[in-house]
């Protein structure tokens, strides 16, 4: 189990703040808090950080201007860590006016999380323990991702039984995973950013002729309903379009695109074939070939039906 939780802030001025400790006996330093913050780049682009001290491995969640940061117990899953810290952050009031109520509450949940995360507890969880059945007998087959327009993976038939969040369902397939239940498997293609390990892609379209970034995107798609092509215009915020000609909505993340016809903004060219930029959607780093092509996707199998079928 994780041995401190930590409170670090960040002032333009004085650099940064050693906050708040639980258990209070062994608070950190400046020099431990400063390594920490730069645990997380240069600029603080990258969410998650992983710092070496003396006194141990840390693991810390940066919301800047603020640091949550765990300190590991000898030989325990960094990984298991992550996960929780990850679900423990969007409990924990970052503007709060006792810090000291606050990382008590936070030490307690994060064991707690940790410990629901794990064996029997999680298999207690009604929506966990429903697709671990259907997935053994074989109602569902193996959890495939699915790669959306914005590059971010998903796992549709998961989200069925473990809910919308998308972080969320493939942290407890992992979960399940370390538990034995899950087996991933390499399921095509996918990319990671070589700087902070995220998985999540922005994709920028630049104008061939003056590398704008100020391009309206006019798509060709498959209409399911009327089978008809139809253009339309797809905002980043949008999670469903209409059919120009049978009025139905559409599905983003199910679309079939067919074209798309980028017209710059800035010099009104109109190109089938803009420049793509990739950048981590995390942290913000360019990606470059070695990050969008070094690593491969995961499908998950259930781990005793795979024995059979082997």
């Amino acid at each position: 189990m994780p041995k401190a939780i930590f409170s670090v802030w960040w002032d333009d001025t004085l650099g940064p703040m050693v906050g708040r400790s639980f258990p209070e006996d062994d608070p950190l330093t400046g020099e431990e808090a400063l390594s920490i913050f730069m645990g997380h780049g240069v600029n603080q682009e990258a969410k998650m950080g992983y710092t070496k001290l003396k006194r141990g491995l840390i693991i810390s969640y940066m919301q800047a201007p603020n640091c949550i940061a765990v300190q590991l117990s000898p030989d325990e899953d960094s990984t298991v860590v992550e996960r929780n810290l990850q679900r423990l952050v969007k409990d924990i009031d970052m503007d709060s006016d006792d810090w000291d109520l606050e990382l008590t509450n936070a030490f307690s949940r994060l064991l707690l999380l940790i410990k629901e995360s794990s064996g029997p507890e999680l298999l207690a969880n009604p929506g966990v323990a429903k697709i671990v059945q259907d997935m053994h007998q074989g109602r569902i087959g193996p959890l495939a991702p699915r790669h959306i327009l914005d590059g971010t993976v998903r796992y549709p038939e998961a989200a069925d039984y473990l809910g919308t969040d998308v972080e969320e369902t493939r942290r407890t397939l992992t979960d399940l995973v370390d538990a034995g239940v899950l087996v991933p498997k390499t399921y095509g293609r996918r990319i990671q950013c070589r700087q902070c390990g995220g998985e999540d892609v922005q994709i920028t379209l630049l104008c061939p002729k003056c590398d704008s970034r100020k391009l309206h995107k006019v798509y060709t798609v498959h209409c399911p309903w009327c089978r008809e092509q139809t253009p339309t215009v797809i905002e980043d915020h949008l999670t469903e379009v209409r059919c120009v000609h049978c009025k139905a909505d559409m599905e983003v993340s199910d679309l079939n695109v067919l074209d798309v016809e980028p017209v710059c903004e800035e010099c009104g060219t109109a190109s089938n074939n803009p420049k793509i930029a990739f950048a981590c959607a995390t942290c913000g780093k360019h990606l470059d070939a070695v990050d969008l092509l070094g690593g491969t996707g995961l499908a998950y199998y259930h781990a005793k039906r795979l024995d059979k079928e082997a």
